[in-house]
């Protein structure tokens, strides 16, 4: 049986940045709950829904960032 262990951070969209060399956006988010100094991520600004449409984030838009293990098994050490 699998265990994969997440954790949810909520977070906040602090900038779009446009990347004209290749046709995209990205989008910086601000996660709560983190160090000051390592609380951004970057991620390109392409979304899709359940039904498959695109969305895309938007300055001051909230998210929830959810982080999960790859492993299936618990540590052993």
């Amino acid at each position: 049986m699998s265990h994969k262990a997440e954790t949810h951070k909520p977070g906040t969209v602090s900038r779009v940045i446009k990347v004209p060399e290749v046709k995209e956006e990205k989008v910086e988010i601000r996660l709560e709950g983190t160090d000051p100094l390592y609380g951004k991520i970057r991620i390109v600004n392409f979304l899709n829904d359940d039904t498959g449409k695109k969305h895309h984030l938007k300055e001051g838009d909230g998210v929830d960032v959810v982080i999960r293990s790859d492993e299936t098994e618990p540590n052993k050490h």
